[in-house]
This record gives C-alpha cells, sequence and structure tokens, in this order.
C-alpha cells in the first residue's frame, strides 16, 4: 500500500498533462485585455482623423464662397460636420474671418459665428491665439478663416482612456473672392466683412 502511495505520487508529480490550460488561463485575460486596447485607441485615432477631415472638408467650402454666406449655411455646415463625423453627440462649429493690421499690429476679429454651444469668437480669443502664436504670418489687411470644431468622444470600453474632446482649428484664406462676408439674415444691408473689402 505504501509502495502504491509512493509510486503515484512520483506519477503525478511527472505528469505534465493540462499544464497548458494552467497558462492559458493566466494569459488568456491579458491577450483580451491588449486587444480591447488596441481596439480602443485604434477608435479614437479613427475618429480625430474623421474629425480633423471633416473640419478640412467646412474649411475648404467657405475658402470657395465668393457670394455673403448667412446663419442657415453656418447651420448647414454644422449639420454637415456632425453627419461626416458620425457622431452620437452633440458637436459644436465655430467659423471666423480675422484680418491683420500692420499698421497697428493688430489681428482684428471681423465676424464670428458658432453652433452647437462653442460660442463666437471674441477680441481678447483672438488676442491669446496671438500671443501663443497659433496664428499664421498674414500680410497687411489680409483676411483668414478659422474653422474650429469640437467633438466629444468616449470610448467604448474603459482601457487606459477616459471621456475627452476633439478640437480643431483649421486656417484657410479665401480663393476666388478677396474676403469673405457674413450677413444673419441674408440681407446685403446688413453684411459684415473685412476691413476695405
Amino acid at each position: 500500500m505504501k509502495n502504491h502511495a509512493a509510486s503515484r505520487l512520483r506519477k503525478f508529480r511527472s505528469d505534465d498533462e493540462g499544464s497548458i490550460i494552467i497558462e492559458a488561463v493566466i494569459m488568456i485575460p491579458m491577450l483580451i485585455a491588449c486587444v480591447i486596447a488596441m481596439f480602443v485607441f485604434f477608435d479614437a485615432f479613427r475618429n480625430q482623423s474623421i474629425n480633423l477631415k471633416a473640419a478640412y472638408t467646412i474649411s475648404d467650402a467657405l475658402s470657395r464662397e465668393e457670394q455673403t454666406i448667412d446663419n442657415n449655411y453656418i447651420v448647414n455646415s454644422w449639420r454637415l460636420h456632425r453627419f461626416l463625423s458620425n457622431s452620437q453627440t452633440l458637436t459644436r462649429l465655430r467659423v471666423t474671418v480675422i484680418q491683420y493690421d500692420d499698421v497697428n499690429k493688430q489681428h482684428l476679429v471681423s465676424w464670428s459665428a458658432s453652433k452647437g454651444g462653442m460660442g463666437e469668437m471674441t477680441q481678447g480669443m483672438l488676442d491669446k491665439l496671438v500671443t501663443n502664436d497659433q496664428i499664421p504670418v498674414m500680410p497687411h489687411l489680409d483676411t483668414l478663416i478659422i474653422v474650429q470644431t469640437a467633438v466629444n468622444y468616449t470610448p467604448a470600453f474603459t482601457i487606459g482612456l477616459r471621456s475627452f474632446n476633439f478640437e480643431n482649428m483649421i486656417f484657410t484664406r479665401p480663393r476666388f473672392a478677396p474676403q469673405l462676408c457674413y450677413s444673419y439674415s441674408g440681407n446685403e444691408d446688413t453684411r459684415t466683412c473685412p476691413i476695405g473689402t
């Protein structure tokens, strides 16, 4: 009986069947976590790229306008941004036209319009962008269209990333007209244009 028990213990000690199952139990949860993390980071970069391309699309469309744009144009641009970014949450859009006065060495807000709760750009906000060297170099009385977008992003899984905003700021010069004018109502008599246009 004693020899039989000792023989069984030796056999149990040298038996390696089932060791792969133990390794799999240890490794599979780590492997699943890595795959989920890769998916979350890939999805975040994909959404960032989509939002940036949507902002460039709106900026390019604005730069080609030769007529005065109105509130309907801004609303439809905002809707287009939401469609292109395929966002389930509210997106934000701000369109601003600025001009540089070389005599006074100052960038001026000609007009600003926004949708989605972003708020219009003020002169103080523009001055802060200038102070932080975020505005490109501009010649005297040149105009620049600034398109700013923001999209809330919430990862599908909470591995390494929390909810945050994708924010983009695109700069474009008018292509065919020397300026881009804005009228809330679309009435040419109430339009706002850069100085000297």
